[in-house]
């Protein structure tokens, strides 16, 4: 196996699977205000996201290594989204309660 397939089947998904770890930390520490729904291209997200646990869950000719990579990638996007998401509602609802609005249902 040469040097550039070794960087390719390994390195790179080690690489992604750190950026989705990243991730992961910037939406549990970012400050909750900051969140923002995707608007324009950014909604290409959710598609690469929906590419990668496909091809994880149902990647039949793919090397299991690649599998794994692709669902641990996509299973980290998830919990981040699901995180920064999660704050950004609870922070809304604190700062209405505290305007004197009614809080958001």
């Amino acid at each position: 196996m040469s040097l550039w397939d070794v960087v390719w089947r390994f390195g790179i998904p080690l690489v992604v699977v750190g950026g989705a770890a990243a991730a992961v930390y910037v939406g549990l520490s970012d400050p909750p205000d900051t969140f923002s729904r995707p608007h324009g291209w950014q909604w290409a997200w959710p598609g690469i996201w929906l590419m990668m646990a496909g091809d994880a869950a149902f990647g039949e000719n793919r090397w299991w290594f690649e599998r794994t990579w692709k669902g641990t990638t996509a299973l980290l996007f998830a919990v981040a989204v699901t995180a920064a998401a999660w704050r950004h509602h609870r922070w809304r609802k604190r700062v209405r309660s505290a305007e004197g609005s009614p809080p958001l249902q």
